[in-house]
């Protein structure tokens, strides 16, 4: 199924058994009421005890992203020459690190306290063969570095970022303001990823109202791997309308 809207070209065309979300009340009903490459990471449960943080534990949903997006390379379009991925709350970076020899370039973002061990398993992974790999701090709400908002992204993909309700203001925020960047987001658009275990339907529900400036697909479980055939979701998102809400995220 060919994405037709006027003006813009897309990396990707959505799958047939994709499903639109119009209805996010109908999506939330279906979802919680339906019957239930070699990457070495390390984790740190540590940091668990720190607030806020959750980075330092490899979660299912981020391994559900990195086999999905690995194993679909040729529908996504990557490109060793084009194609540049940011990561929002990459935590032990799994996703990212096995992205990075598909791709020009992946960002890999996260809280401060994190880095240290996120940057240890790019290390451990990638040798001193990391130069398409840059791994900055972000904490979702505040200001974006310029050198992360003077790229055009190709996609920008995230796991596990529902969780709670008090952040998604602050995630979604974070994640227009990327979707805004770069020159030529009017013609092609940034496309997010978004890859969620499904938790609570009070908290999916609410995020899905907060997303409210984006068009939404939800991909077709046969896409997840067996493994995660239930309790998992897949979405694909861009900005409804991007010329009206530009000066509006960028100053």
């Amino acid at each position: 199924m060919e994405i037709n809207n006027e003006n813009l070209i897309f990396p990707i065309s959505i799958p047939q058994d994709s499903i639109k979300i119009d209805d996010i009340y109908e999506e939330v009903f279906l979802l919680f009421t339906e019957d239930n490459i070699s990457v070495n990471i390390s984790q740190n449960q540590s940091l668990l005890s720190v607030r806020g943080t959750t980075g330092t534990v490899l979660w299912d949903s981020s391994i559900m992203l990195a086999k999905f997006m690995n194993n679909h390379r040729t529908w996504l379009n990557f490109s060793t020459e084009k194609t540049k991925i940011l990561e929002l709350g990459s935590g032990c970076g799994l996703t990212g690190i096995s992205l990075v020899p598909l791709v020009k370039l992946v960002t890999l973002t996260d809280q401060a306290n994190v880095l240290p061990h996120l940057w240890k398993n790019v290390k451990r992974n990638l040798g001193k063969d990391y130069m398409n790999v840059i791994v900055t701090d972000l904490l979702w709400g505040e200001e974006i570095d310029k050198d992360i908002l003077k790229h055009q992204w190709d996609f920008v993909i995230a796991s596990d970022c529902v969780y709670n309700e008090f952040i998604l203001d602050a995630f979604i925020t974070t994640l227009t303001k990327i979707c805004l960047c770069g020159k030529n987001n009017e013609i092609h658009p940034t496309i997010a990823i978004i890859a969620l275990e499904l938790r609570s339907d009070t908290t999916h529900l609410v995020f899905l109202e907060k997303m409210n400036d984006f068009v939404i697909w939800r991909l077709p479980n046969s896409m997840y791997g067996e493994e995660f055939s239930r309790g998992y979701v897949l979405y694909v998102a861009w900005l409804k309308a991007l010329k009206t809400k530009l000066f509006d995220w960028v100053k």
